[in-house]
């Protein structure tokens, strides 16, 4: 009976699969091809495979492969142990537009985080607004920062407020800037998993000057269920690698500007 169970097909097809998910949460889509040449199994497996995970909606299959479905986003505390270089020099970037004096609104997410943590690090002087509980806990370690949090229903693995009481505190104030995060970003504009993340965000802006949104590459050409905003809205768009593409092509026609490390700017 034991070795029955050991030679089971249905075991290593579910390890198979458990890995091919482990994959797409590192990064948006993968190849069928790709997939086959790392688990060692054939084409025809591969393809078995993802038609069966796309039928219970763990990813969607795509001509040639696969990628996350739209409402995935690997959980908060994982995120923040992904891209962390990439992430963390973004966030410096982000809050290096900020100059002693300025509000500023920062929404949710890994990369906002980043930025809270630089401007804490800056010791500038400036009000702070977001609905992030991390994000306020970091700008806790700047003494000269005054920080406004908001109220409203609290997202228990986002650690974020959002609903009718976030919205209505945000139009009481107005930013020079709002920092805000993104789950993808395409030619069609700015994207989050969350419809309520991304109400928040809408509002952001409407409160704001200016609009940076920060976002590491692996972001790019990526979809997601609501829409934060069109390139129209958006003035800055901070990243680590040069957009191509029809990424590229929407965020210059609509005069968008892109910060990223291949300016060969200094060091932090």
């Amino acid at each position: 009976m034991a070795d029955q169970i050991l030679s089971s097909p249905r075991r290593p097809r579910a390890a198979r699969q458990d890995r091919i998910l482990t994959k797409l949460r590192a990064q948006p889509a993968l190849r069928a091809s790709e997939l086959a040449q790392i688990l060692d199994v054939s084409h025809e497996t591969i393809r078995r495979d993802l038609i069966d995970l796309d039928r219970r909606g763990l990813l969607r299959r795509t001509y040639g492969g696969a990628e996350r479905p739209l409402r995935f986003e690997a959980p908060l505390a994982e995120r923040r142990s992904m891209h962390v270089q990439a992430r963390a020099r973004i966030g410096s970037d982000a809050a290096a537009q900020i100059t002693p004096g300025q509000v500023v609104m920062i929404g949710s997410g890994a990369t906002c985080w980043h930025a809270a943590r630089a401007l804490a690090a800056s010791g500038r002087q400036l009000t702070a607004i977001t609905n992030d509980h991390p994000v306020a806990e970091a700008l806790c370690d700047n003494p000269s920062a005054q920080i406004i949090t908001l109220g409203g229903r609290l997202n228990p693995s986002e650690r974020y407020a959002s609903g009718p009481q976030a919205i209505e505190e945000l139009t009481r104030y107005r930013a020079n800037w709002a920092i805000l995060g993104a789950s993808g970003v395409d030619s069609l504009g700015v994207h989050d998993i969350d419809d309520l993340a991304a109400g928040i965000c809408r509002h952001m802006i409407r409160q704001a000057q200016r609009v940076a949104i920060v976002a590491d590459r692996s972001k790019f050409d990526r979809p997601a269920l609501a829409r934060i905003a069109g390139w129209s809205e958006v003035d800055l768009l901070v990243t680590d690698a040069a957009p191509d593409g029809a990424l590229a092509t929407t965020l210059a026609a609509h005069g968008v500007d892109v910060l990223h490390p291949c300016e060969n700017r200094p060091d932090p």
